[in-house]
């Protein structure tokens, strides 16, 4: 009897030690920034059980990993009349293109394939080749240079980390130039590499008259496209789910890593809002690009990109622009 009730204690300890090392029995409550922090270094698609349930409510900080190989197809051809004067909307931009994604042809140019500065629709690359790199809770370390990218920035700290999933939507969203730059270094290791990746991947989708050197499109000097390429830019990175579903986003809150607060990001694509059948775009603008805007739009079962760059009038040119793409056959 005595050795089958020490048999038993020594079962029990055992039991006791294992559920304590495996981290069984009662938890410590997190606080917010620790909650966080954890569970944004979980793998995506497992929220942790670090998640607080006010996260659980927010939208979800980290887009979808995506494994889609985005390919060269035919440079578009022009359909009859695309560059005649009399099709042609009145808008006031220097160049424009409407390119009928599932025809695969132009339907409306102006000037569009001259080069001009582009602005921060540069960040459609960026934002592509993050879509492509995937792993979107890695720590991306803000360097001094990146945190100092003006003028629209969302207040990167130089050596914090931040995952790439929310600066992702800075760029995109928010637009931020500090956001882009960091995940631009991040990628490619320094600027320049990552340069090269953005010029290596623009050839590969078939822009011809294209020169990246900016990740958030700040350097109008050396970094120019044309109408023409940034309506391949787009049509193509919509076939990227985790692209369309960032560029689509009205909204998006997230965690901010430096103090757990709430931060939201608002698209600056007004179209999503105002123009029916819009599901994607970019807003640039620089003083020497003038007013840009990259924006898709869905209607009557044609899938229509269309691109104004130099414009003072970003929100009526466009319009304009689609409206005359859309009633031509």
């Amino acid at each position: 009897m005595h050795v089958l009730l020490l048999v038993v204690l020594v079962l029990g300890l055992i039991g006791f030690t294992t559920r304590v090392l495996a981290g069984g029995g009662e938890e410590q409550p997190a606080t917010a920034a620790e909650a966080t922090t954890a569970a944004e270094m979980q793998p995506q698609g497992d929220a942790g059980p670090a998640t607080t349930q006010r996260e659980r409510e927010d939208q979800d900080e980290q887009p979808a990993n995506t494994t889609v190989s985005i390919t060269k197809k035919p440079p578009p051809a022009y359909a009859s009349g695309a560059k005649a004067p009399a099709n042609q909307p009145g808008i006031g931009a220097a160049a424009y293109a409407v390119l009928d994604v599932d025809r695969n042809e132009i339907v409306l140019a102006s000037n569009d394939t001259d080069t001009r500065p582009i602005a921060s629709l540069t960040k459609m690359m960026t934002g592509l080749l993050i879509a492509e790199a995937g792993d979107f809770s890695h720590p991306v370390v803000v360097s001094e240079v990146a945190a100092g990218v003006e003028p629209q920035k969302d207040g990167l700290i130089i050596g914090n980390r931040y995952p790439r999933g929310i600066l992702l939507y800075s760029a995109m969203l928010g637009s931020n130039n500090d956001a882009a730059a960091a995940l631009g270094e991040d990628l490619g290791g320094s600027y320049g590499s990552y340069y090269a990746m953005m010029n290596k991947r623009a050839k590969e989708l078939g822009l011809t008259r294209t020169n990246y050197a900016s990740s958030s499109g700040l350097n109008d000097a050396e970094n120019w496209s044309t109408a023409r390429d940034q309506a391949i830019m787009l049509a193509r990175a919509m076939e990227n789910p985790t692209f369309a579903k960032v560029v689509g986003t009205r909204e998006h809150a997230v965690r901010w890593p430096d103090d757990a607060k709430r931060r939201v990001y608002d698209n600056h694509n007004d179209m999503l809002a105002t123009y029916p059948g819009t599901f994607g775009g970019k807003t640039g603008f620089t003083t020497a690009a003038g007013g840009c805007l990259a924006v898709i739009v869905k209607r009557g079962g044609r899938t229509m990109v269309g691109v104004v760059l130099g414009t003072n009038d970003i929100w009526g040119d466009t319009p304009r622009l689609m409206d005359a793409a859309f009633a031509r056959p």
